[in-house]
């Protein structure tokens, strides 16, 4: 069985534009609530924000006040463009790496290749607010006392 696999990197970077999108107004949310909401090691989630931010999907400030914000509208956020920038690689099979005496014959390299495109065009069909139309809900819910 084929399975498209995202790193962890790209889905904490997806929890974190969800978790910044469902705050209410423009609150500064700290890196420490986002890894304790999510059991997220710190040392990650600094890589993931630093990335987020130089891509410019979220604001980052320094200090006792600080903390990240959404950049951008979550509707101005497309789902397949932060996993196209957040992934490294991406390639299914990296063919050119390794002695295959099928290579110049075999055709897995092109589909496989096509499977991811499709796997990329279709979250590439949503924005951050089609993950987070149930803002209240998840907010709810994540002060559960699992959670919070």
């Amino acid at each position: 069985m084929l399975l498209m696999q995202l790193t962890r990197f790209t889905d904490f970077s997806l929890r974190t534009l969800i978790y910044l999108a469902i705050q209410p107004g423009d609150e500064k949310v700290s890196l420490q609530r986002i890894c304790d909401h999510f059991n997220m090691p710190r040392n990650h989630l600094i890589r993931v924000s630093q990335r987020l931010s130089q891509l410019g999907y979220v604001n980052s400030s320094r200090g006792q006040k600080g903390g990240l914000t959404l950049a951008r509208k979550p509707s101005e956020i497309n789902i397949g463009q932060v996993v196209r920038e957040m992934e490294n690689q991406l390639e299914p099979i990296p063919c050119e790496d390794i002695a295959c005496p099928l290579a110049s014959r075999c055709q897995l390299e092109g589909i496989l290749g096509a499977a991811r495109d499709a796997f990329l065009d279709e979250l590439g069909k949503y924005r951050l607010s089609d993950l987070t139309q149930n803002g209240e809900s998840i907010l709810h819910f994540l002060r559960q006392p699992a959670y919070a």
